[in-house]
């Protein structure tokens, strides 16, 4: 888990060492959340951006984006 989130931190990743492991743990956790709210949001936006092509191109759009 520890290098899961020196991954994530990039650059502030040696703040990661002085964690409790408690610490590491609720950090993980916040990260994991936010992750997977910001692929909710990425994927509700390309939706949306699909809806304004028009329909005629959107088959060919949806393969080019490997979908």
């Amino acid at each position: 888990m520890r290098d899961m989130v020196r991954r994530w931190l990039g650059a502030d990743a040696p703040a990661v060492d002085v964690l409790s492991d408690k610490e590491l743990a609720a950090l993980h956790g916040a990260l994991l959340e936010a992750r997977k709210r910001q692929a909710e949001a990425l994927a509700a936006a390309s939706e949306e951006a699909l809806r304004q092509m028009p329909a005629i191109l959107r088959g060919s759009i949806v393969k080019i984006l490997g979908r």
